[in-house]
């Protein structure tokens, strides 16, 4: 078991975690929530006419993405079965340090049981695997399910092998046909990767002044 990440607060004022293991942060010192919030909320989810909305999120760390999207789909009146994979869980008491909300169900998302549906609010299933994103992809009948991927691993100088196009081939496998994924990471590499597997790609402008992003659809 890696020692315990460090907290430390980003250019919005918001938190997140450098992990012990990799020596990266999970999100933006340009700002935690803000840069969530552009790349998988505004980019991806506020632009699915899916409902329900059915989505892959790489790395479930701090609860973030999950915890926005849970809000977004709350106010917009949509229904989300939300599948994560993460190999390290954040221990709860980590995570409550975290200043990202005092909404209770915060805690819910990273309370719930591992590898099994439970549903933290009313309309949103979870769904978290611990394991690495290559065995649970192996492993589980994803064929054509998710509609968003939201592609939130450590930036690929830290984890080279899951921005390959291998991995990105089995996402593509578990997509729905005109179903999205996004990063934040514009990467040539990881653009021609998502392109091998055979997803068309565009490049968005970055949050928070960062030059750029990526977006991917399966055709």
């Amino acid at each position: 078991m890696p020692p315990l990440p460090s907290i430390e607060t980003t250019a919005d004022g918001s938190a997140t975690l450098r992990s012990s293991l990799h020596g990266d942060t999970y999100h933006s010192l340009r700002g935690a929530v803000g840069e969530a919030r552009y790349v998988f909320i505004e980019a991806a989810f506020a632009c699915s006419v899916a409902n329900p909305v059915r989505i892959l999120e790489m790395g479930f760390g701090t609860g973030l993405n999950a915890w926005l999207t849970l809000s977004e789909a709350e106010i917009t009146g949509r229904t989300v079965e939300y599948t994560a994979v993460e190999l390290y869980p954040v221990p709860v008491e980590v995570a409550m340090r975290l200043n990202y909300t005092a909404d209770a169900r915060f805690m819910l998302l990273h309370t719930a049981p591992w590898n099994e549906w439970t549903e933290p609010a009313e309309g949103f299933r979870l769904r978290k695997f611990q394991g690495a994103m290559a065995g649970v992809l192996a492993d589980c009948d994803f064929s054509a399910i998710f509609d968003l991927v939201y592609w939130d691993a450590f930036a690929p100088d830290t984890q080279p092998e899951l921005w390959t196009a291998e991995i990105f081939a089995r996402v593509w496998e578990a997509t729905a046909p005109g179903g999205t994924l996004v990063t934040y990471s514009a990467k040539g590499d990881v653009r021609r990767a998502l392109q091998a597997a055979g997803f068309t790609v565009e490049r968005l402008p970055g949050a928070l002044g960062k030059r750029h992003m990526l977006k991917a659809v399966k055709p």
